[in-house]
């Protein structure tokens, strides 16, 4: 029941999440991920102090595991953020909906019994002709240049969080998700420090949308969404997790266009539903994905 839970639990924070990464960034993409990751590093801190019975372990193996930890947040989240700004947020969630085909592809190289098949690759296929029908009608002319741009970054953030995914489960470490996700949110932010020391210094006028956007982000997105992640990767197939992008581009969508007016249009609705048939196609077994939920 408690995985149950949590995997519902995933699936709504990760269909709101695009908005509220267009959103939180839309002054300053660098201040909005950097903000958001800031504090929800620090809104982690009473949790660890308060419910982990474990100490952490600065160990070099463990320091690693905790490294591994930042790649999805910092890579990807980074590399999501930057995207957000030429791509509707119905786009981002789309674009995200792919991880479990690039998970797949990882999974292939990195963990046991996890070949592609001709199944897989046919699902590949239909997945990537859904971003086409979705994207080649609907750029913008004036700025398809940046907006091809930005579908590759959001892509290589997916291929960030996939690596990740993939990387902790063939680690399959010991340690809390809690330590997990407080661990990887204080290393991004070290990262970001270091892309640019003054960011957060230099506070953009912010409207009341995007700050609750960045709270919400932070506190919901970050915080509390890493930890059911992170807690499911330590109980559910990798590739089991990553399917969850099956369920959010449809709601991603409907979200985008009630909240932020995006287009909708029969190519967005036509593409979006082909990358989850495609999805679908590559890596759904009725049996093996009923089992961890009961």
């Amino acid at each position: 029941m408690k995985i149950a839970l949590a995997y519902l639990g995933i699936v709504m924070i990760w269909a709101t999440t695009p908005l509220a990464v267009k959103w939180s960034g839309e002054s300053d993409w660098l201040f909005g991920v950097a903000a958001r990751t800031l504090l929800g590093a620090l809104l982690i801190v009473p949790f660890v102090w308060w419910l982990s019975k474990q100490r952490f372990d600065w160990q070099w193996p463990a320091i690693k595991v905790y490294l591994v930890a930042s790649i999805p947040i910092l890579g990807g989240m980074t590399a999501m953020y930057w995207a957000a700004q030429y791509l509707p947020s119905g786009w981002i969630g789309i674009l995200f909906g792919v991880t479990p085909v690039m998970t797949g592809i990882m999974a292939h190289y990195c963990l046991p019994n996890s070949r592609l098949t001709l199944r897989k690759s046919l699902g590949v296929l239909i997945s990537l002709a859904g971003l086409v029908v979705i994207f080649a009608p609907n750029l913008r002319e004036q700025h398809a240049q940046m907006q091809l741009a930005a579908i590759a970054m959001a892509l290589l953030s997916v291929v960030f969080h996939s690596y990740g995914t993939v990387l902790l489960k063939r680690v399959n470490s010991g340690i809390s998700s809690l330590h997990l996700v407080a661990a990887a949110l204080w290393i991004t932010v070290i990262g970001h420090f270091l892309m640019a020391p003054m960011t957060l210094l230099h506070w953009p006028e912010l409207q009341l949308h995007q700050t609750l956007a960045i709270f919400y982000a932070a506190s919901v997105g970050s915080v509390l969404g890493f930890l059911l992640y992170f807690y499911l990767l330590k109980h559910v197939d990798a590739i089991k997790v990553a399917l969850i992008p099956v369920i959010t581009p449809f709601f991603a969508l409907l979200i985008g266009h009630w909240f932020n007016n995006e287009v909708l249009n029969a190519t967005v609705w036509l593409g979006a539903a082909m990358v989850v048939m495609g999805l679908v196609t590559f890596e759904w077994r009725f049996k093996s994905l009923a089992t961890p939920l009961k």
